[in-house]
């Protein structure tokens, strides 16, 4: 072909073409393959041209891209370095199963063109979309628009519900747990959305975490008759509402809950926004806990910069030894020096309290 130079790659072409320095005719013979590229700057430009605003030129490069060997077409549409742009042309004017499903999985193409997609795909292209959860995850529209499709398949169809239910319909309900009246929350904490327990809820219907125990008050509170009441109503919750008033319920909740022989109900006091540093150093001390409480304790680095937290942890017989090991280097030599003979915690923590004294102590 004539008026082509051969030096171009494929964006300074397409440069060329959106500027109206080639007529049509150029333009044509560049969209059936005609052009000195390498192949795989060739179907760059084709990719663009399969949207041109001229039909012919439009199903020229389209047919031009059928004719290009699978795997140069394959490796243009698999790489996170092509044009996006470029790339959701493509997606539309594929019909590859092969090649839409690598597009439909690279990362670089957006997902609005698999949006547009879904609505007007073909069956084989159905199949690839709906079991792409990654991205209908992250853009929950695309499996409206798969239902919208007048020539979406029955099995599809099947998927695309089943999808919704499990993802989305399942967890709008596990959010809008509703709570008795009346109960310790915390003011700011009453509308707090439940995403952060999300997972937790999801667990509470599972039946190996059905059971469930609140813990007794002690004497005080045994004597208040409206913290007896407000026991009662978690005594006789569910394990989904026992998790959402411990992530959202005051002092006096997620003491008691904290104790719960449930873990997720426990777990989520320990998700509780209001949780201080203060509770944090009475829990870390506490010998009638979860052990995996005392273990997301340690998990959270501004309680662990605390030395009264270290210390209760590092005492608490309950503790993970595992967590408990790293900690002791961090003691003070008075305690040190209490904790080696201390025979309410583990040998190997006595082991190693002693070994860390006598370091300390010989330099």
């Amino acid at each position: 072909m004539t008026n082509v130079p051969s030096d171009l790659n494929s964006g300074s072409v397409i440069e060329l073409i959106e500027s109206g320095a080639y007529p049509r005719d150029v333009v044509l013979t560049i969209a059936r393959g005609f052009l000195p590229l390498a192949q795989e700057e060739l179907v760059a430009v084709l990719a663009w041209l399969t949207a041109y605003p001229d039909a012919e030129i439009a199903e020229a490069s389209r047919a031009s891209i059928a004719e290009l060997p699978p795997r140069v077409v394959l490796t243009f549409a698999s790489s996170e370095e092509s044009n996006a742009d470029y790339l959701s042309r493509l997606l539309l004017a594929s019909h590859d199963q092969t090649v839409v499903e690598a597009l439909i999985r690279n990362k670089t193409i957006p997902d609005s063109a698999v949006l547009d997609l879904a609505r007007h795909a073909e069956p084989a292209i159905q199949e690839v979309i709906v079991i792409n959860q990654a991205r209908i995850l992250r853009t929950p529209e695309i499996l409206d628009a798969l239902l919208e499709n007048p020539t979406l398949s029955i099995d599809v169809r099947r998927r695309a519900l089943e999808t919704r239910e499990e993802f989305f319909d399942k967890k709008a309900r596990l959010l809008r747990v509703e709570l008795p009246p009346d109960l310790p929350i915390e003011p700011d904490l009453v509308d707090a959305p439940l995403d952060e327990i999300a997972d937790l809820l999801e667990k509470a219907e599972e039946p190996e975490f059905q059971q469930t125990s609140a813990p007794e008050l002690n004497s005080e509170d045994k004597k208040d008759e409206k913290k007896v009441a407000e026991w009662v109503k978690i005594l006789n919750m569910s394990v989904a509402q026992k998790v959402v008033i411990a992530f959202r319920g005051d002092k006096s909740v997620r003491m008691l809950l904290v104790r719960e022989r449930n873990r997720l109900v426990a777990g989520s006091v320990m998700r509780n926004p209001r949780m201080s540093e203060q509770e944090a150093e009475i829990i870390a001390g506490m010998r009638n806990v979860d052990e995996e409480v005392l273990r997301l304790l340690s998990l959270r680095r501004d309680w662990m910069t605390k030395y009264p937290v270290v210390l209760a942890l590092c005492r608490n017989p309950k503790a993970p030894i595992g967590v408990v090991l790293t900690l002791i280097n961090r003691l003070a030599l008075r305690d040190l020096k209490s904790l080696k003979d201390d025979r309410g915690v583990a040998e190997v923590v006595r082991s190693s309290a002693r070994r860390a004294y006598l370091q300390k102590t010989q330099k």
